[in-house]
């Protein structure tokens, strides 16, 4: 199975890689797969232009690091979205890599895939569950998200995601449950 993870913080080894981390344990526990990561924040992104050639079918007429995701996300069977929420959202470099997507979910880069979104946040990740439900609905693909609040609105504290041993078991878990599902689809069984 080929796995691609987005990893939307600026930071590495933050929160949200921590989520995807045990995610990605629990997937390799049942089986072995491809994993492809990309860390938007370290890639060459330019801002979608809206000149709709890919939307004819077309390469995008921007030649950056994006040439990498375009394949990957196409031939990937689990897509894993880790970010932080700012603002109620995604962060900027991986809404960035997100706008010059748009397109390409009309071609089958979203079809019939296991899309994770792994959030940590503070107060609000409605938004980014919509957006996705939204996408996959028409995509034939699966959402799944496991959220994890790292602020406590009480204390005034932020509070680690290694400090929500309940989020990483979920994650774990759920990949445990994506890869015994693929392993049973397959068609060896």
């Amino acid at each position: 199975m080929n796995v691609v993870v987005f990893h939307g913080s600026a930071r590495r080894n933050g929160d949200t890689d921590t989520l995807a981390e045990h995610f990605l344990r629990g997937l390799n526990e049942v089986t072995a797969h491809q994993i492809k990561h990309f860390f938007p924040i370290d890639m060459d992104i330019a801002h979608c232009r809206a000149c709709e050639q890919c939307a004819g079918g077309k390469p995008c007429v921007i030649q950056d690091d994006m040439q990498e995701v375009y394949p990957a996300l196409r031939d990937a069977n689990v897509v894993v979205i880790a970010t932080p929420m700012f603002w109620g959202y995604m962060t900027s470099q991986l809404k960035t890599l997100f706008d010059r997507l748009e397109a390409v979910v009309y071609t089958g880069h979203f079809a019939r895939k296991d899309f994770v979104l792994l959030i940590g946040y503070r107060s609000y990740y409605g938004s980014m569950i919509e957006w996705l439900a939204r996408v996959t609905s028409f995509a034939d693909s699966h959402c799944h998200a496991i959220a994890c609040q790292t602020f406590d609105p009480a204390t005034g504290m932020d509070i680690p995601i290694a400090q929500t041993p309940e989020r990483l078991t979920e994650a774990f878990a759920l990949g445990q449950a994506i890869a015994q599902s693929s392993v049973a689809d397959s068609p060896m069984n």
